[in-house]
């Protein structure tokens, strides 16, 4: 499935069933119950710690909800999944658990570069200018902690970028097959390889930008006095999480395809016919020339006919 065809279904999934849209977009509403009491000015301490604990709770539930969503995503299904609360509440936990793991390298790394920069030696040095108001800053040392801002500010976009990458196809893993598989880093990164690393980037960049789109117009309704975050939650919010999850799950269902049809092939040996043994091979065949394409029409568009 080239990047084009991902994006065109993503946006087509939330609205392909009305009343659970609706259901999901009042669960959403309850998970930014505070803000919305923010909106109308409710600071009563007791309404601000109970309207935390709900909007906790349907976070909570709404996230795990999101994981059966990238699994209906990797099998093509073109439906919101139904309502389980044990099960949804049961993936949050393994999500959750599944990103701190793939954050631990990223967060190392980072780690290191702030200490490797020299940037906070230097703020030690420039501290005594900014709390005595001094503005007269050496060139040398403004200069110098620029550059270390900067080299961490790179460092810390891209490995975010790769860990964001991971982390999703990690959870795609996980919705597909099993905790353990969604932690199998190696496994993770031959799914990048079968999917193809420009349309996975690609993938990225262009979700990122259409979520900044998304978020302005959130913006924007939150601008209206009392509803809007009401109506921004309901609406753009539960638009965001079918779409961001559903586009996953779909990225993931070429290597998924590949995979399923590679575990076919070591089974070959065990057909009772060679008919049957031809059948597998010609689905692997169609399913490699398929990405092949994709991966062409992704990166340079649609071959002309």
């Amino acid at each position: 499935m080239d990047l084009g065809e991902n994006i065109k279904k993503s946006f087509a999934y939330p609205l392909c069933d009305y009343n659970k849209f609706a259901m999901i977009g009042v669960l959403s509403v309850f998970s930014v119950l505070y803000s919305v009491c923010s909106s109308f000015a409710w600071d009563n301490p007791g309404v601000i710690v109970i309207s935390v604990l709900i909007s906790s709770i349907f976070f909570v539930y709404l996230m795990g909800f999101s994981v059966s969503v990238i699994e209906c995503g990797i099998n093509l299904k073109e439906k919101i999944p139904d309502f389980k609360v044990g099960r949804d509440i049961s993936n949050f936990f393994k999500y959750l658990a599944l990103s701190i793991v793939y954050g631990i390298v990223p967060g190392i790394i980072i780690f290191i570069t702030i200490l490797g920069s020299g940037i906070l030696k230097i703020f030690t040095d420039i501290s005594p200018y900014i709390q005595y108001g001094n503005t007269d800053i050496p060139p040398d040392l403004l200069s110098s902690f620029m550059f270390a801002f900067l080299i961490i500010l790179l460092v810390t976009i891209v490995v975010t970028v790769i860990q964001s990458i991971f982390t999703n196809l990690g959870v795609a893993r996980m919705a597909a097959n099993s905790f353990s598989d969604g932690l199998d880093f190696f496994e993770v990164f031959n799914d990048i390889g079968k999917i193809g690393w420009f349309k996975t980037v690609g993938w990225f960049i262009v979700l990122c930008v259409l979520n900044m789109v998304f978020f302005m117009i959130s913006m924007g309704i939150m601008m209206i006095p009392y509803v809007g975050v009401i109506l921004a939650a309901f609406f753009m919010m539960t638009f965001m999480k079918l779409f961001n999850s559903y586009s996953v799950g779909l990225l993931y269902s070429d290597a998924y395809k590949i995979s399923k049809t590679q575990e076919d092939i070591k089974e070959i040996p065990k057909a009772e016919n060679i008919s049957e043994e031809s059948d597998v091979l010609d689905e692997y065949e169609e399913i490699s020339k398929d990405k092949k394409e994709d991966t062409i029409d992704s990166m340079y568009g649609e071959k002309d006919e």
